[in-house]
């Protein structure tokens, strides 16, 4: 099953989750692909089925640079993403006031446009905590999801 891994992270922190989920990924017998949110386009992004999302927070509630040409795409877009199945793991700090806004508006917009969330947005708060389970747990639905063609 192939998952596609796409980040965007100002610090790292995003980057190195991403890294650890494809690790788990290929160990789970998933062919996958890492890359930054920015390498695709919604042309491109529209044609993946199952899609790993970790992005940071940026400023207030922000898509980082590296994530942030996709999203001013994607949020104009009405293309449907009806044979998509993603998770999402937002970073971000409740000293902003806007907490985990990237993930949250990225994950929002893919519903939006009929993706389906195959497990519930992990927010972290200022640090990685949870990021492993969640894979686990996301990569395990995901075949499960994908054996049962909900």
């Amino acid at each position: 099953m192939q998952l596609d891994i796409l980040y965007a992270t100002v610090s790292g922190n995003a980057e190195t989750v991403a890294r650890k989920l494809e690790e788990l990924a290929k160990e789970d017998g998933y062919d996958t692909s890492l890359n930054e949110l920015n390498f695709h386009t919604v042309k491109t992004f529209k044609e993946l089925r199952n899609v790993a999302i970790i992005t940071s927070t940026y400023g207030e509630g922000d898509v980082p640079e590296m994530g942030l040409d996709f999203w001013m795409e994607l949020k104009n877009s009405n293309d449907k993403l009806i044979n998509m199945k993603y998770g999402l793991i937002a970073l971000g700090d409740r000293s902003h006031e806007v907490f985990c806004g990237a993930g949250k508006k990225i994950s929002k917009k893919l519903q939006d446009l009929d993706a389906k969330k195959v497990i519930e947005n992990l927010e972290c708060d200022g640090n990685t905590e949870g990021s492993h389970e969640w894979s686990l747990k996301f990569l395990t639905k995901l075949k499960a999801f994908g054996y049962n063609k909900k």
